[in-house]
């Protein structure tokens, strides 16, 4: 029996990001031998990309066109599926308004999935929150990162079926350092992902301040890997917390140099009040056997436990953030003990052949073979 066809709406793979690793994810997945899967770019590439930064004038033609560009597609392949990964932000909403509609005339069945932004947020007027009903009730599903979400979707009335699907790492690309012991100590710390100053950069940096000076955290570390807009305020605020000595920015990391970074931290730091769906890096840092200092933000919570793989603090609350680091150093054993849980939790419940299972059932249950 020939495999159905799955048209999957995405950034550029090559790109830098959440939405860029998504799509990775999907192809090195089981999903790619089970159905013939399908790219179709949409949105913008990004302008980390390591493959090349688009020029303006290239990603607005792309952007306009894109529409048309995809009912030639639809037209070509006749996927039974078109999987639409977007985000509950103004951007990602309109922009995926037009897709939608170009698939509704096309007569496919749909999955539209949400990666992130704030469903709140954007029916905070009422006659936005008409049209973001209206639009939700054209998908034949609608995927959520988080099962927090699902409450805020329902009582929307329209959407006709609702899933939550996790993210999902690759643990292969970990299963070396999961039998690895974890020091039992709390002194090299790291933080990964973009500076937007937003995600607890801010907050990281000043908890490592307040712990530095007290006894048992002299040789504290703290590394910062990423780019972005909030890096020269980062810089900034190290230089006049005097923490030039244990606070490095290093810059953007990727593939085998960021295991070997979350393979040799202590604790992860993500204390994050972005607009979160379910962070990658989190999901890394689990497979890594690295514990986590997070916030209860977004599908964070459907992953990590608290005091099982780490633990929970309010968001822009640096002493927290110092009395969690506090308490994991209390207990080298116990550290250790997180570490193991973390590795496992990945290995058992986070890895691609969950993801796979997952989707391949959604897709299924819509027609496809």
């Amino acid at each position: 029996m020939d495999k159905s066809t799955i048209l999957v709406c995405g950034p550029n793979p090559a790109a830098v990001g959440g939405g860029p690793t998504h799509m990775r994810t999907l192809w090195a997945s089981p999903l790619a031998s089970a159905f013939d899967l399908v790219l179709f770019e949409t949105g913008s590439r990004g302008a980390e990309s390591p493959a090349r930064e688009e020029r303006p004038l290239a990603m607005l033609w792309r952007l306009v066109s894109s529409p048309f560009a995809l009912a030639g597609v639809i037209a070509r392949r006749r996927p039974a599926v078109v999987h639409l990964n977007t985000s509950m932000t103004p951007k990602g909403f309109w922009r995926e308004i037009a897709h939608l509609a170009v698939c509704r005339l096309s007569g496919r069945r749909v999955v539209y999935q949400i990666h992130g932004g704030s469903l709140p947020e954007m029916t905070r007027a009422p006659w936005m929150r008409s049209v973001v009903r209206a639009v939700l009730g054209w998908p034949d599903a609608v995927v959520l990162l988080a099962s927090t979400e699902k409450p805020e979707y329902e009582h929307l009335g329209s959407v006709r079926r609702i899933a939550v699907i996790a993210n999902a790492v690759e643990t292969a690309e970990f299963r070396r350092c999961a039998g690895r012991e974890h020091s039992g100590s709390v002194r090299r710390l790291a933080y990964l992902g973009r500076l937007n100053g937003d995600k607890g950069e801010l907050e990281s940096i000043e908890a490592t301040g307040m712990l530095h000076e007290e006894p048992g955290f002299r040789d504290l570390e703290l590394r910062v890997a990423g780019t972005g807009p909030a890096q020269a305020a980062l810089e900034d605020r190290i230089a006049r917390l005097g923490l030039g000595g244990c606070v490095r920015l290093i810059g953007a990391i990727h593939g085998d140099e960021k295991v070997r970074f979350l393979r040799e931290t202590d604790v992860l730091l993500l204390p994050t009040y972005h607009a979160e769906g379910l962070p990658y890096v989190i999901l890394e840092s689990l497979a890594a056997g690295t514990p986590v200092v997070t916030t209860r933000n977004g599908g964070i919570p459907d992953v990590v436990h608290d005091h099982v793989h780490g633990l929970f603090v309010e968001p822009r609350e640096p002493a927290q953030i110092a009395a969690a680091l506090r308490e994991m150093a209390a207990s080298p054993e116990r550290l250790r003990a997180m570490s193991r849980a973390c590795s496992e939790w990945a290995e058992r419940e986070l890895g691609l052949a969950r993801l796979a299972r997952q989707f391949a059932a959604l897709y299924r249950e819509l027609g496809a073979r």
